[in-house]
């Protein structure tokens, strides 16, 4: 079971965000940033990956753009599910609620069965 954050538009519509360390963050980063449509994060961080992997591995500078974006990934695997909360609230999205669940789909379906069960 996994934390998740639950967050509500006015619109009525639910997402609901992991707690910790972002495993498909850490994978995927560029993709991973524009599939959560966060576009600029996305895009900075694939304009960032691609021109670092044109260096030469075989090169000092090679080596060192190799771990910068290892440092990329890195980053985006423990802040990523941070920058999604962020991008939620800048659209208008409010944290409502915390649950334990194994996925984000089954932590909507309980705090939306807590609330109707609420009254």
């Amino acid at each position: 079971m996994n934390e998740y954050k639950i967050y509500q538009h006015p619109e009525g519509r639910h997402e609901a965000v992991k707690q910790g360390w972002s495993w498909p963050g850490f994978f995927f980063g560029p993709i991973w940033a524009m599939v959560k449509k966060m576009w600029g994060l996305g895009a900075g961080l694939l304009v960032a990956v691609v021109v670092l992997a044109m260096l030469p591995v075989e090169s000092a500078i090679g080596l060192l753009a190799t771990l910068i974006s290892l440092g990329i990934y890195v980053a985006c695997g423990i802040n990523g599910n941070r920058w999604r909360e962020k991008h939620l609230a800048s659209r208008g999205y409010d944290h409502v609620d915390t649950v334990s669940a194994s996925n984000p789909d089954g932590a909507i379906a309980l705090y939306l069965k807590g609330r109707y069960a609420d009254g």
